[in-house]
C-alpha cells in the first residue's frame, strides 16, 4: 500500500543545524506559498470583477428589450426622456470622478505604504547591523567548548 503524504527529510546527524536554520527554513516555506497562490489571487479577483460586470451588463440590456417596447407604447414625454438623460449624465459622471478618486486614493495608499514599507527594512537593517555586532562582541566573550 502506498503513502501519499509526503516523505519527511531525514536529519543528517553529522550536519549540524541550527535555530536559525530552522526559522529560516520554514518561514521561506511559508513565504513561497503565498507568492506561489498570489498569480491565482489575482487571477480569481479579476474573474470575479469580470462576472460581476458581464452580469450588470446583461441586466440592463435584458431590461432594456422588455421595457423599450413598453414604454415606446406608453409614448413618453420627450422632454421628460431629456430631462432623466440630463440626470443620468450628472450620475454617471459623479460615478466616474469618485472611481478615479478610489483609484488614485489605492494608488496613493500603495505608494505610501510601500514607502513606510521601505523604512522600516531600513531601519531593520540598522538595528540588525547593531545586533550583529552585540553577538559578535557576546561570542568573543564565550570560551570554545573542547
Amino acid at each position: 500500500m502506498s503513502s501519499t503524504r509526503p516523505q519527511e527529510k531525514t536529519v543528517d546527524s553529522s550536519h549540524h543545524m541550527s535555530v536559525c536554520d530552522v526559522m529560516r527554513d520554514n518561514t521561506n516555506e511559508v513565504i513561497m506559498k503565498i507568492e506561489g497562490l498570489l498569480p491565482s489571487y489575482i487571477e480569481s479577483v479579476t474573474d470575479l470583477q469580470s462576472e460581476c460586470l458581464r452580469i450588470t451588463r446583461d441586466f440592463f440590456g435584458t431590461c432594456y428589450i422588455a421595457e423599450k417596447e413598453l414604454l415606446d407604447k406608453m409614448g413618453v414625454d420627450q422632454k421628460a426622456i431629456e430631462s432623466f438623460d440630463k440626470f443620468l449624465k450628472i450620475i454617471t459622471k459623479t460615478t466616474v470622478s469618485e472611481i478615479d478618486m478610489l483609484n488614485n486614493f489605492q494608488r496613493t495608499w500603495t505608494e505610501n505604504v510601500m514607502s513606510s514599507m521601505k523604512s522600516y527594512d531600513d531601519y531593520v537593517k540598522v538595528m540588525l547591523s547593531s545586533y550583529a555586532k552585540m553577538l559578535e562582541y557576546t561570542c568573543a566573550m564565550i570560551p570554545k567548548k573542547t
